[in-house]
């Protein structure tokens, strides 16, 4: 018969390959789907290259800038330094 130190620690092993297993399948979830987005950029490129070959025309949408906001900027202001006393010799 197993002790009781060894069903925890087949437990607690249990426990953490599950948490990586889960850990591991997010990633590759992001990665697939980091994949796709880059794979349909792709596709979408690739048609309207084809599109200018054949000679359609094609729309391209142009993304809209914001205009920057130029703030105003604010002067210099010089301070008046105190000059220091000097020791009187003796």
């Amino acid at each position: 018969m197993t002790t009781s130190y060894r069903k925890e620690a087949a437990a607690k092993l249990k426990a953490e390959k599950k948490v990586l297993r889960e850990q591991e399948a997010a990633a590759n979830k992001a990665k697939l789907e980091a994949e796709g987005k880059a794979h349909q950029e792709n596709m979408d490129r690739l048609a309207k290259k084809l599109a200018r070959l054949s000679g359609d025309a094609v729309v391209e949408e142009k993304p809209v800038k914001k205009k920057a906001v130029k703030k105003p900027v604010k002067k210099a202001v010089k301070k008046s330094v105190a000059k220091k006393k000097s020791k009187a010799k003796k």
